[in-house]
């Protein structure tokens, strides 16, 4: 299973918090790690500590080079678009919302032909969306954190679907769609669940590195299993 982690919000706006968070992501056995990139006011005045600048988006990617991590990140605007291109990072990203909040940004990513992570919202039919060769395309349920009774995910073998962006609650969500065929899966991270803000609610349904570590190994496990039993096409 390829493994993103999704270290925004949850850096609360530290460029040196967002560093330790490549690190141990990249030490539990992440394959990429993703950023988002908004205004300081796009989602609300009280979210602007969050804001990652042009310089702080450099910073990132050479750092997460020298560890040995990709980094890539969400573009929510034009000019942020033109900094993944400038900075040649090596996916772009479609969140879930920005197909109805942001259709012409969402085609202008699309655009590009780079290999590209599309969220579909689990409440929008997939037939709906314009597909891509490039794209990789995860099902998500867009809620902060989802209970395990909210869990819902696709038919892997018989969808356009790869993977999942999960925000479950625990391992369980992502685990059982692994052993469902998901060969993909962004997950929120966090150095401590512990944090509670309405400015960073996925605190709570992220994982930490121990949980990376648990998903990456059992995922394996999985894969093996499936190879055996004759059940990947």
């Amino acid at each position: 299973m390829f493994i993103i982690s999704e270290i925004f919000p949850q850096h609360g706006g530290s460029l040196e918090v967002a560093e330790q968070m490549i690190l141990q992501s990249k030490m539990g056995g992440a394959d990429a790690v993703k950023v988002q990139l908004y205004t300081a006011t796009q989602f609300g005045a009280e979210r602007g500590y969050l804001e990652l600048n042009k310089d702080g988006l450099k910073r990132l990617r050479d750092y997460a080079d020298k560890v040995g991590i990709k980094l890539f990140g969400t573009p929510f605007t034009m000019d942020r678009l033109d900094w993944c291109l400038e900075l040649d990072l090596p996916y772009l990203k479609v969140a879930a919302r920005m197909h109805k909040e942001f259709p012409e940004l969402t085609a202008a990513i699309m655009s590009h032909n780079k290999p590209t992570f599309v969220s579909i919202p689990s409440d929008t039919n997939p037939d709906e969306i314009i597909k891509h060769d490039h794209a990789i395309y995860l099902y998500c349920v867009v809620k902060y954190p989802t209970r395990v009774d909210e869990f819902q995910m696709p038919d892997f073998q018989n969808s356009i679907f790869h993977g999942i962006s999960d925000h479950t609650l625990g391992n369980a969500g992502a685990l059982y769609a692994s052993a469902h065929g998901a060969k993909y899966l962004e997950k929120h991270f966090t150095l401590r669940k512990s944090f509670q803000y309405e400015t960073e609610k996925a605190h709570l349904g992220s994982m930490d590195m121990q949980d990376l570590i648990e998903i990456k190994n059992t995922a394996f496990e999985f894969e093996r299993i499936r190879k055996v039993l004759g059940h990947d096409k």
